[in-house]
């Protein structure tokens, strides 16, 4: 009986060493400067690159992507790094190439998809707008809707965007658009990358 038990202990202990667990730090990574970087058309761009650790562990970060800052438009930089174990992280920066030239059209006033569903949009300096249903979600609404609230931009009178932004609803989703275009002062268009909740069809919105 004795040795029966000894032989068990004995395959306890090696089972037990079998199946140790190993401790895996994952990587985490951090920009350095604003994740929208806006630019009049011709600024120069300065890249600020990212961090990222593992535990106490520094790693190398990979960082793709270009900024042409002679054309309008959006460029996107991202920044991924791999732990030992091979699990990765990244994040991306957006940076937005702008017209200098003052605007000639202005994008304030409430809009409306579908012909009911509201969107009011305040001008918050020239090119710079915030808009309050960008995915022009129906109503009725309540307070804990997943209406999102977004900050746009207007790059040159023909294309808007709005970067991603987190918290943009009393739900807590994070989204941005797609490069969207101004069909007239009183019309734009783009697709708003949520939740699932909205998914990824074209929005139109025309002014009320």
């Amino acid at each position: 009986m004795f040795f029966i038990s000894g032989l068990l202990l004995v395959s306890c202990e090696n089972d037990s060493t079998a199946n140790l667990s190993k401790v895996t730090y994952y990587p985490n990574v951090t920009l350095n400067g604003d994740r929208t970087i806006i630019l009049g058309q011709g600024d120069p761009y300065t890249e600020l690159g990212a961090k990222s650790t593992a535990g106490s562990s520094t790693l190398p970060v990979t960082t793709t992507g270009t900024v042409d800052v002679s054309k309008i438009g959006v460029y996107k930089i991202n920044y991924e790094s791999f732990n030992s174990d091979g699990f990765s992280a990244s994040k991306t920066r957006a940076v937005i190439v702008m017209s200098k030239s003052p605007s000639t059209i202005n994008l304030a006033g409430t809009f409306v998809r579908n012909g009911s569903n509201v969107n009011v949009v305040t001008q918050l300096s020239d090119r710079k707008y915030m808009c309050s249903n960008a995915g022009g979600l129906a109503g009725p609404y309540s307070p804990d809707d997943n209406r999102v609230s977004l900050v746009f931009y207007n790059l040159d009178d023909k294309k808007i965007y709005a970067p991603f932004q987190e918290n943009t609803s009393p739900t807590g989703i994070s989204a941005e658009t797609s490069v969207g275009t101004i069909v007239s002062v009183n019309k734009f268009t783009w697709t708003l990358f949520a939740s699932a909740v909205y998914g990824t069809s074209l929005r139109t919105f025309t002014r009320q």
